[in-house]
């Protein structure tokens, strides 16, 4: 759906708002120094903390991200309900206009339009653009039909407040009320927690801006940081999320700690979700081979003479590795059905393929990465004498492809 552009007016301060997030880092710190001093440390007050953080962390990546402004997956009105209620609790503000900012945050990142721009600061993009009243917002949500329709979307956004008071801090305080430390539960689950999600989400706008890689685009201020995403409940991956905004994952690898996914793989085996929407590898791979090849050429800008052949055999050399993933992607796909449609001879025979393209993309692979570590020893190394040597070398790599 087209829709005109927005203007930009001026923004007024929005007290409400700057005096509770600067107050309420404060009182928490000082709350549960306080409270460990005169009452030590009971257990109790670690496990409201953990529940809440927990249940109200997901509800932020999971729900409120994952789920409400990206549509990455579906699932049914209890878990809908539950990522609703919990991400009251987190006070990020209702469902509808959170993700109404969010899916602007995509749509015009780095600009004048983006609501948390790191172009205005890193302060600004992690929380000094809370501290002013959006005029836009009601224009915002235009870019979110599916939202003002869904009656439980609207249900949250009524009783925002009332959610806010009696979940974020009357049910932590009933929780340590039951293991007989009810302030505990209060300052623990509820104030303390409260600002360690906040910060927890906004380091993704404005750190996750800032610090990192860009292997998968190079268009935006969006990075990779593994620092971050154990802070952040996986969404540290920025970078591949911004590139690739729809898929369930932000952390895409198995040994990428991202705690969002692994909630997601859990509840889609016990049923509570499904259509999981991932990116095709091929597509992801294309995606990282047009950075580093965009950097080869940055590199190699420094000899304009040979620039355009050396650019011919690395590009020579991504193709031939898009070629070998795509026939390794197929030979699997294939003896998926094989298993299930064809003759034991035909499955044997597409296993041998698979092994076969296996080791073509383990060579193509290599050959690219050795391509690549050729580009950054010249680039740091130049000579004119070095140019020529460059191209025969990433020839000889690629020769057999």
């Amino acid at each position: 759906m087209n829709m005109a552009p927005m203007e930009t007016p001026e923004r007024e301060l929005n007290y409400l708002n700057l005096f509770w997030l600067t107050t309420t880092p404060v009182l928490a710190i000082v709350g549960v120094t306080w409270y460990w001093l005169h009452n030590g440390f009971p257990w109790a007050n670690l496990l409201v903390f953990t529940l809440m953080y927990l249940a109200t962390g997901l509800s932020i990546t999971a729900g409120y991200h994952r789920y409400y402004s990206h549509r990455s997956y579906e699932c049914g009105k209890g878990l809908q309900l539950f990522y609703l209620i919990f991400g009251a609790a987190a006070a990020q503000n209702s469902v509808l206009n959170w993700a109404s900012d969010h899916r602007d945050h995509h749509r015009y990142v780095d600009g004048e339009k983006d609501p948390y721009n790191i172009g205005k600061g890193f302060f600004y993009a992690h929380m000094g653009w809370i501290f002013y009243a959006d005029p836009l917002a009601d224009e915002r949500k235009k870019n979110a039909p599916d939202l003002t329709k869904d009656p439980l979307v609207l249900w949250q956004d009524r009783w925002y407040p009332f959610l806010v008071v009696a979940v974020s801090f009357g049910l932590p305080t009933f929780l340590g009320l039951l293991m007989g430390h009810p302030l505990g539960g209060f300052l623990w689950g509820g104030l303390f927690r409260m600002v360690v999600v906040h910060h927890m989400t906004f380091l993704i706008n404005s750190a996750a801006h800032v610090w990192g890689g860009k292997p998968y685009s190079m268009n935006n201020s969006a990075r990779d940081n593994c620092f971050l995403a154990p802070l952040t409940f996986g969404e540290g991956y920025h970078n591949f999320h911004h590139k690739f905004p729809a898929d369930w994952r932000n952390g895409i690898r198995w040994h990428q700690f991202d705690i969002t996914k692994w909630w997601l793989w859990a509840t889609r085996t016990i049923g509570l979700t499904s259509k999981l929407k991932s990116v095709p590898e091929p597509l992801i791979l294309k995606a990282r081979l047009e950075v580093e090849m965009e950097k080869a050429k940055q590199k190699l800008s420094i000899d304009s003479s040979i620039l355009e052949k050396a650019q011919e055999v690395l590009e020579n050399g991504r193709e031939s590795f898009l070629l070998a993933m795509e026939r390794y992607q197929k030979a699997k796909t294939d003896y998926s059905r094989a298993k299930r449609y064809w003759s034991v001879t035909m499955r044997r025979e597409i296993r041998n393929d698979i092994r076969k393209y296996s080791k073509e993309l383990a060579n193509a692979r290599r050959s690219w990465n050795q391509a690549m570590d050729l580009v950054n020893r010249f680039s740091y190394s130049y000579s004119g004498a070095k140019s020529i040597v460059l191209l025969t070398a990433l020839a000889d790599i690629f020769k057999s492809r």
